[in-house]
C-alpha cells in the first residue's frame, strides 16, 4: 500500500506547506548565532523560509524536466547567490544540513520516497551545493584578478624597480618601473633569467645574490652596478625570499632603487665630513657632547692631546669623576644641564681651553645632552702671562728709574709716557695732553731747531738710533737738562713707525760736573803754583845741604842735623811728586808715561842699591830670571820698586829680609816683592790702592806718607797694561806681584806707535 497516497498534492507542494518548519529546523541544526554561512548573515541575504522555497521550486523543474542540465558557468533557475563574503564550506555544511532536515520531515509526514525522488531531491541540494561553489569560484576568481590588477597598478606606480624570480632565475613579474630602468618591455623580460637579458659580468652579480637569498631564506640588501643609458649606475637593491610550502624558498623578489645621485652626495658628504675631520683634529679645538647624565658621547679634535690624553679617555666617563677636585668643572657642568649656553674659560690637565657650551633641550624642556666647542687657548694664556709678567717688569722698571720712558706714534703724534712723567716734569693735574707738540714747545727755543732737524734727519736716514741733550721746561717754568735717547722701531719695508726711548734728568748731574770742572781747574792751577813755588825751595834746601856735606870741617853732630835736613828735604820733595801724580791721575789725564827699552832686572839692581844707602841696618835680597828686556817708562817702573820695597820695609821687622824677585815669560816680566809681618787688615785689601789708605805702622814713631804711594803705583802698572795683585796672611806674609808686558798697551799708552795686547816679540 502506498502512504503517500493519501498525502494531497505532489512532493514539492508538501514541502511547500511544510515550508516554515523546514526553516525553523534548519536554522536549529545550522545554529545561525555568529556563523559564516548562508543563515548568518540576515541583514545581507533573504531569510531561511526563502532559501527553502529556492530549493524546493528546483525541485519542481527538475521533477517537470528530468533530463534539465544548466550550462556551464549558469546558474540554474530558482537558485539564489549566497552572501558576499560568507565561508564556502560553512554554504556546503548548512545545505547538507538542509537535505538532512527535508528527509526528516517527509518522513514525519509519512512520505515514502521512490527511487526518482530521492534523486530528485538530492539533485536540487546537490544543484544549490554546486552553484554556490562555482559562484565562490568565479567571485573569488574575479576578486583574485581585481586584487591582482589593483596590486600590478600599485606596483607599476611604485619609484622602484620591483620583480620576482622563480628559483631558476627566471623573471615572472616586473613592474613599469622595471622596464623603464633595463628597457626592456615586460613581455621581453618575462620567462627570461639575467644571463639572457644583460651582460654577463654584471648578470653573474645578480645571480650570486639571488642564489644566497634562495639558500638562506634570509633578505639581502647590496649595491648592484648597473649599464644604464651610456653610464654605470648604482642600484641598491633589497631582495628577500618568497616561502613556498615545507617552508623552502620558492621564488626571489628584489626592490632596487636608483642611488647614484643619493651615493655621489654620500660620498661628498663623507669626503666634506673627512676634509671637516681632518681640519678638526689639525685646529687646536675639541669638539664634544655628553648625554643629559654628563657622560662624554664624542669626543675629537687636537686640543685632546694638549691635555696628554687620547678620545678613548673620555668615552663614557663624567668629567666631574675624572677631575674630582676641579670645582670650576662642576660649576661648568651644573649650568650646562640647567640649560644655560655660555662661554668659559676651563684649565684641564695644565691645558687652557675657551669651552663654548650648547644644550639640547627636549620639548617638556629638559637637557638631553650637551654639545660643546672647547678651544685649546694655551699658548695665548701663556703669552698673556708673559705679556703680563713683561708689563709688571715694565712699570716697577719704570717706577724703579729716574728715565722718563715714551712711545712716540709718528703718524699720529700720539705719545704713551711712563708714570713718572707727570712727577718728573713736575706738571699741574690740568697739564694738556703731552703729544709731540707739547713735546716740540717745551724744549729751549735755542735747542729746538737743532733737536728737530737731528730727529727728522734719524727718521730720514734709515737709522734707528737717536741721541741728543737739550734744555726742557718744566711744568714749574724752570729749565731741566734731558739727555734724551730714541730707538726707532721701522715696518720691513723700513718706514718708520714708532720712536721708543728714554729721557734722562741730568741736570744735577751737569752741574755737578761743571762744579767739579771749576774746582778740578782750580786744584790745577793751585798744585801747580804749589808744585812750582814749593819745588824751588826744597831743591835750594837739597843742594845746599848737600854742599855743606862737603865739607870737612863739619862735626859729627853738624853733619847728622844736615843729614836730618836733606832727608827732610827728600821725603818732602817726594810727598810734592806724589801729590802732583796723584792729582794728574784723578784729574783724568793719566800718569805720563816715557816708555823706552830697558832691563827690568837691571832696573831692579840699581833701585835697591839706592834704597840700602837709605836703609844700611835692613837685609833686601835679590833674584831674577829669564829675559827682562821690554819698554816702558824706567823713571816711573823705577818709582814703583821704590814705593813697593820702602812699603815693604816699612811694615816688617827689622830683622825680616825683604825678598824681590823679576821673572821672564814669553810676553811679560813678573816683579814680586815679599816681606814677613804681620798681615795687611782684611777689611783694608778691597781699598788698599784708594788714596789716602795705608795700614798702621810698627813704630808709630816712623815718618808717615799721604798713603798716595800704592794709588801712584796701581796708576803706573795700569798705564803700562800691567796688572797688580796682592796677597797677605800671618803665616806667608805679604806678596805684591806686578805683571808687565813687554810692550805698553795702545789703550794704556796713547801715545802713536804703540802695539796692542798679542802683539808681543
Amino acid at each position: 500500500m502506498n502512504p503517500c497516497s493519501t498525502l494531497p498534492g505532489p512532493l514539492a507542494d508538501l514541502l511547500t506547506a511544510r515550508r516554515e518548519d523546514i526553516a525553523r529546523r534548519w536554522e536549529a541544526k545550522a545554529g545561525t548565532a555568529g556563523g559564516s554561512g548562508l543563515l548568518g548573515r540576515h541583514e545581507q541575504t533573504a531569510s531561511a523560509v526563502e532559501w527553502v522555497d529556492a530549493v524546493v521550486d528546483l525541485l519542481r523543474l527538475l521533477s517537470a524536466v528530468p533530463e534539465w542540465d544548466a550550462a556551464p558557468g549558469a546558474s540554474p533557475p530558482g537558485t539564489r547567490p549566497h552572501p558576499a563574503g560568507a565561508d564556502i564550506a560553512v554554504v556546503v555544511r548548512e545545505y547538507g544540513l538542509l537535505r538532512d532536515v527535508l528527509f526528516e520531515v517527509l518522513e514525519e509526514s509519512g512520505w515514502v520516497l521512490d527511487v526518482a525522488q530521492v534523486r530528485a531531491l538530492n539533485r536540487a541540494v546537490d544543484v544549490c551545493i554546486a552553484d554556490a561553489v562555482a559562484r565562490h569560484a568565479r567571485v573569488r576568481e574575479q576578486t583574485l584578478r581585481a586584487t591582482e590588477a589593483q596590486m600590478q597598478d600599485i606596483l607599476d606606480h611604485a619609484p622602484t624597480a620591483i620583480y620576482v624570480k622563480d628559483e631558476l632565475g627566471r623573471y615572472v613579474f616586473v613592474n613599469r618601473a622595471y622596464e623603464d630602468i633595463s628597457g626592456m618591455t615586460r613581455a621581453e623580460v618575462m620567462g627570461r633569467t639575467d644571463l639572457d637579458l644583460y651582460p654577463r659580468e654584471m648578470a653573474e652579480v645578480f645571480v650570486v645574490n639571488d642564489r644566497q637569498v634562495l639558500l638562506s631564506g634570509q633578505p639581502l640588501e647590496s649595491d648592484e652596478r648597473v649599464w644604464w643609458k651610456g653610464e654605470w649606475r648604482i642600484y641598491q637593491s633589497l631582495k628577500f625570499p618568497l616561502m613556498g610550502e615545507g617552508g623552502h624558498a620558492r621564488a626571489v623578489c628584489g626592490i632596487s632603487s636608483d642611488v647614484t645621485q643619493a651615493r655621489g652626495v654620500q660620498r661628498e658628504r663623507d669626503e666634506a665630513r673627512e676634509r671637516l675631520r681632518r681640519i678638526i683634529t689639525a685646529l687646536p679645538v675639541v669638539l664634544w657632547t655628553t648625554d643629559s647624565e654628563s657622560r662624554v658621547t664624542l669626543v675629537e679634535g687636537r686640543g685632546v692631546r694638549a691635555m696628554g690624553k687620547q678620545p678613548t679617555d673620555f668615552l663614557g666617563r663624567d668629567l666631574r669623576e675624572m677631575y674630582p677636585n676641579h670645582p670650576h668643572l662642576r660649576e661648568t657642568t651644573r649650568r650646562a644641564l640647567s640649560g644655560e649656553s655660555f662661554s668659559t674659560e676651563l684649565e684641564l690637565d695644565g691645558a687652557w681651553f675657551m669651552v663654548y657650551v650648547s644644550p639640547e633641550v627636549d620639548a617638556a624642556g629638559r637637557v638631553v645632552s650637551v654639545s660643546g666647542v672647547s678651544l685649546d687657548i694655551t699658548e695665548r694664556r701663556r703669552a698673556e702671562e708673559v705679556l703680563r709678567q713683561s708689563e709688571m717688569r715694565y712699570r716697577l722698571a719704570t717706577l724703579a728709574t729716574r728715565d722718563v720712558i715714551y712711545d712716540w706714534e709718528l703718524a699720529t703724534g700720539h705719545i704713551e709716557w711712563s708714570e713718572l712723567a707727570a712727577r718728573q716734569f713736575r706738571l699741574p693735574p690740568d697739564a694738556p695732553e703731552m703729544d709731540i707738540d707739547w713735546w716740540t714747545r717745551a724744549i729751549h727755543p735755542e735747542d729746538r731747531e737743532r733737536v728737530g732737524q737731528e730727529m727728522e734727519r734719524i727718521i730720514a736716514s734709515g737709522d734707528r738710533q737717536w741721541h741728543d741733550e737739550y734744555r726742557f721746561r718744566r711744568g714749574d717754568g724752570t729749565w731741566a737738562v734731558i739727555e734724551d735717547r730714541g730707538h726707532v722701531v721701522r715696518d720691513e719695508e723700513g718706514t718708520a713707525l714708532r720712536m721708543v726711548g728714554a729721557m734722562h734728568d741730568v741736570t744735577e748731574r751737569r752741574a755737578a760736573e761743571e762744579e767739579a770742572r771749576r774746582r778740578a781747574e782750580f786744584e790745577q792751577l793751585l798744585i801747580g803754583i804749589v808744585g812750582h813755588d814749593l819745588r824751588n825751595p826744597l831743591s835750594a834746601i837739597t843742594m845746599a845741604s848737600t854742599t855743606l856735606l862737603r865739607r870737612e870741617y863739619l862735626d859729627e853732630r853738624q853733619r847728622k842735623v844736615i843729614d836730618r835736613i836733606l832727608s827732610s828735604a827728600e821725603r818732602a820733595t817726594r810727598m810734592l811728586r806724589d801729590v802732583l801724580d796723584f792729582t794728574q791721575a784723578r784729574l783724568g789725564g793719566g800718569i805720563p808715561m816715557q816708555p823706552q827699552p830697558l832691563d827690568l832686572h837691571e832696573l831692579t839692581r840699581q833701585v835697591l842699591d839706592e834704597v840700602r844707602l837709605a836703609h844700611p841696618e835692613r837685609s833686601l835680597e835679590f833674584e831674577f830670571s829669564g829675559d827682562g828686556a821690554g819698554l816702558w817708562d824706567p823713571d816711573r817702573l823705577a818709582q814703583v820698586l821704590t814705593n813697593l820695597v820702602n812699603n815693604a820695609l816699612s811694615y816688617s821687622p827689622s830683622e825680616c829680609p825683604v825678598l824681590v824677585r823679576t821673572h821672564g815669560t814669553h810676553d811679560a816680566v813678573t816683579l814680586s816683592v815679599h816681606n814677613m809681618g804681620a798681615p795687611i787688615p782684611a777689611e783694608l785689601l778691597p781699598r788698599l790702592f784708594e788714596p789716602m789708605k795705608r795700614a798702621e805702622r810698627r813704630d808709630p814713631r816712623e815718618g808717615r806718607g799721604l798713603g798716595l804711594g800704592l794709588f801712584i803705583v796701581k796708576h803706573i802698572v795700569d798705564a803700562h797694561g800691567g796688572r797688580l795683585r796682592v796677597r797677605s796672611d800671618e803665616k806667608e806674609g805679604t806678596l805684591f806681584v806686578v805683571r808687565l808686558p813687554r810692550r805698553l798697551l795702545v789703550q794704556a799708552l796713547g801715545v802713536p806707535g804703540a802695539r796692542g795686547p798679542g802683539s808681543w816679540p
